[in-house]
């Protein structure tokens, strides 16, 4: 019966597809040679005119034409070039929203002599605001210098990290999947922590913040995408960058990190790879929680640590053109990375006021993760604007980890009682087979459709182990002790339609259709978790220009929240004796839908959006055992809640020499939550400021500052206080194309500390959280780029989760 389901679903959307219609924006056009014959194999780009950046790129057909699909409006020229002809160039031209364009022919002559190659120049804003995503441009920024992943994330507009429960959120929601280079990351999110936190900025070209997702997207996550885009170099011959970076952090020490890129490129073929390190700074832990019943109990916990993480991450890729239609593509990546912790933990616990007992915590960690995956993509085109793209994935993590605890017992006057020894063992292998069929076709001059189809199985053991010492001999406790399996199959198809129904209207609307398959056991109990569910997932997308400076902006999507493997795996992980964090296998996944208004007017973008999740799925959700004076951390379901959110995106250039971003959101939620069978309704409104001054100083130097600003914000039960962090930096370029040299001070007004509360007292619930992750630290980074500059039109390619249309694309 579910197969049968499956297939009328698939089935369903296939007709669709052959039944509706759409249109992009577009520019055509041929190329031909001194004696007007087409020319085949010619690069042809399109050129922003006003600052010569490259948009996108393509290579003429046998009918020597090309087409460029999915242009915003904008001011353009193309540029043509053929090996041993003299390049050519169009008349400069301006594109409108919906309007599509043709080009005259061009002629590309003899060359004569010699006028060089192409140069793109040109600086894209550090950040760029779109209709459903904003997009970092890391590579612009001098303060992202020598910074990680996870660093650029905690300073982006929207995005709030909290390291100590390792959750992401965006624009208030939780629910964040994070991709690398379109393909879903499906690592428990301690891990992703973890890897983000060892990813050198370096490497990244740009981070795009997907809040509004097509049909195309896998329908995960109620926030949306946080989508991380890799370095590839597009020219030919052999030619790469490096860069090298060393610092120091007060009160952290040393921070050290390097990065390489390379790649090497002829016609109808391509290798490229990347190599980069990095080790970061140590943190500190404070949190406070009251249980009041006959007596008024509370625990004051303190942790110091001495920790560092060391991080090695790489890739190597190749591309081959089987045929003029035909191409193959090969990706092999990995990092292994190594988390480690020395901390001293002291807990104090108080009776009506009264010192009653001290725990003193000697608490080590080793944690490495490690990761290697492999891609095959094959990329077929048919004919001009029809293709279809095949993937095939496997992605494999180990994720350990060992802990042992030291307890010192010491009663209310000092004496010591007694101690006692734990250990953990925990370690997780994780694989993931994926699968994946896209295909688009521009089916008239005003029509394109993308359909395609996607299957993911899953593997995850969670092996945990937890021994006590007890008369000097180590004792497995059974109790915490276990072994589980979890198996996942999700099978998905969807069908997206692009429609222009005028010269000023234009719409997107698709729907997928996804399959889940999730059981979970253990050697003792199978059957644990054993659930199969259909989802039907809607989108729209609905523009409408007002006038060539202003357009209206409406979007629909319906998502939902799984829960992670790790959330529904039973496991214990110790803070101290009283206080612990665990799996909960009863959760159930949460549906969101979500509305969004955007108003453009050119540069300024302002957007009012909502969104109603049921079933939310807090983190950590805190549980109290009054009597036992126990505190357990696992995810629960809650009713609903209720999303907000306000945003206003203001890009100014104040003079030619000075230009600033500025991004304010703000955000209103509601939970509706159970606690203990008792409604607990938690109100947060929030406000974030992000602001990046640039200043283009005489003699290549430049300086950047950059701010940002939070007021509060919601974790599951907690809310958030506010925060501040400031960076500076200064670059120098230097002469002769020998590369820059960025100095930079991150949080400079003082490390953020993230303050977390709960203040329910009705509900036994009092706890307050203190935490900081990063210090006050001073960077120096070297980056050059060396070998070959002549410009070439990368090939179109698609990953494995998500479509990556036009390689060359500027976006």
């Amino acid at each position: 019966m579910k197969k049968i389901i499956v297939v009328s679903v698939v089935k369903m959307l296939f007709l669709m597809s052959v039944t509706l219609a759409s249109a992009q924006s577009a520019v055509r056009g041929s190329v031909v040679n001194g004696d007007g014959q087409p020319l085949e194999a010619a690069t042809v780009l399109l050129v922003s005119s006003t600052d010569s950046s490259l948009v996108q790129g393509r290579v003429t057909t046998k009918t020597g034409s090309y087409a460029f699909n999915q242009i915003p409006p904008g001011s353009y020229l193309i540029a043509s070039s053929f090996a041993g002809l003299q390049d050519t160039y169009s008349a400069v031209f301006q594109l409108y929203n919906g309007v599509d364009i043709s080009i005259p022919a061009l002629k590309i002559q003899k060359q004569e002599i010699n006028i060089g190659n192409v140069t793109v120049t040109g600086k894209r804003p550090l950040y760029e605001q779109k209709i459903d995503r904003m997009v970092i441009n890391v590579a612009n920024s001098i303060t992202n210098a020598g910074s990680t992943a996870l660093d650029v994330l905690m300073r982006s507009p929207g995005i709030t990290v909290n390291q100590q429960n390792s959750t992401i959120s965006m624009s208030g929601k939780e629910g964040v999947f994070v991709m690398l280079n379109g393909k879903i990351n499906r690592m428990p999110v301690t891990a992703l922590v973890q890897m983000l936190s060892g990813m050198s900025s370096s490497n990244i070209e740009r981070i795009e913040l997907i809040t509004t997702p097509p049909a195309n997207f896998d329908a995960e996550g109620n926030a949306g995408f946080i989508n991380i885009i890799l370095k590839k170099n597009m020219e030919y011959g052999t030619n790469g960058s490096f860069s090298l970076t060393a610092g120091y952090g007060v009160g952290g020490g040393p921070v050290e990190g390097g990065s390489i890129n390379l790649n090497h490129r002829r016609p109808g073929w391509n290798v490229y790879g990347d190599y980069s390190f990095g080790r970061t700074t140590p943190n500190t832990l404070s949190s406070t929680r009251k249980i009041i019943g006959n007596d008024i109990i509370e625990n004051f916990m303190t942790t110091d640590r001495d920790d560092f993480r060391r991080n090695h991450s790489g890739r190597l890729g190749v591309d081959y053109e089987l045929s003029n239609k035909t191409v193959l593509g090969v990706l092999l990546s990995g990092f292994s990375n190594m988390y480690g912790m020395k901390a001293l933990n002291t807990t104090s616990i108080y009776k009506n006021g009264s010192l009653d007992t001290t725990i003193i915590i000697d608490n080590p960690e080793r944690h490495p993760l490690n990761n290697y995956s492999a891609n095959i993509n094959l990329l077929q085109h048919f004919k001009a604007e029809e293709q279809l793209s095949i993937n095939l994935d496997y992605i494999y993590y180990n994720d350990a980890n060992t802990l042992t605890y030291l307890n010192n017992f010491y009663s209310g006057n000092g004496s010591f009682i007694y101690s006692d020894r734990t250990k953990s063992n925990k370690e997780t292998p994780i694989h993931f087979w994926v699968a994946t069929a896209n295909y688009s076709k521009k089916l008239g001059k005003k029509m394109d459709m993308e359909a395609g189809v996607k299957s993911t199985f899953s593997t995850f053991i969670n092996d945990v182990r937890v021994e006590r010492e007890l008369q000097n001999n180590w004792t497995i406790d059974n109790d915490l002790t276990a072994r589980h399996n979890l198996k996942e199959r999700i099978l998905a198809a969807y069908t997206s339609f692009n429609i222009t129904f005028n010269e000023k209207t234009k719409s997107k609307i698709g729907v997928r259709y996804e399959y889940t398959n999730s059981n979970l056991g253990s050697e003792s109990k199978k059957n644990i978790v054993d659930r199969q569910y259909g989802n039907l997932f809607p989108s729209v997308f609905l523009s409408h220009a007002l006038n060539d400076k202003s357009s209206l902006n409406f979007s629909y999507n319906r998502r939902i929240t799984r829960p992670t493997f790790n959330e529904m795996a039973p496991f214990i992980y110790f803070v101290d004796p009283n206080t612990f964090f665990s799996g909960n296998p009863a959760l159930q996944p949460s549906i969101s839908d979500a509305v969004k208004v955007d108003y453009l007017l050119k540069p300024f973008i302002f957007s009012l959006s909502y969104t109603y999740e049921k079933n939310t799925i807090t983190n950590f959700t805190p549980t109290v055992d009054p009597v036992k004076n126990k505190q357990t951390f696992a995810g629960q379901n809650q009713q609903y809640k209720h999303m907000a959110n306000a945003t206003v995106s203001l890009p100014i250039t104040a003079t030619k020499w000075w230009t600033m971003q500025n991004n304010i959101t703000g955000q209103w939620n509601q939970l509706h939550a159970l606690y203990k069978g008792v409604p607990l309704i938690i109100t947060q409104p929030a406000l974030q400021l992000n602001s990046t001054q640039s200043f283009v100083l005489p003699k290549d130097y430049s300086i950047e500052v950059n701010g940002n600003y939070q007021s509060g914000g919601f974790f599951g039960f907690f809310r958030m206080k506010s925060f501040l962090s400031l960076n500076f930096g200064l670059q120098k370029k230097l002469p002769n194309n020998k590369g820059s040299l960025v100095f930079n001070v991150t949080d400079f007004s003082g490390p953020p500390r993230y303050k977390l509360y709960i203040d329910a007292p009705e509900q036994n619930l009092i706890s307050y959280f203190n935490g900081r992750f990063t210090v006050t630290t001073f960077k120096l980074t070297y980056s050059r780029n060396f070998g070959s500059s002549k410009v070439k039109a990368n090939r179109t390619r698609t990953t494995g989760s998500e479509e990556e249309k036009q390689r060359v694309q500027a976006n």
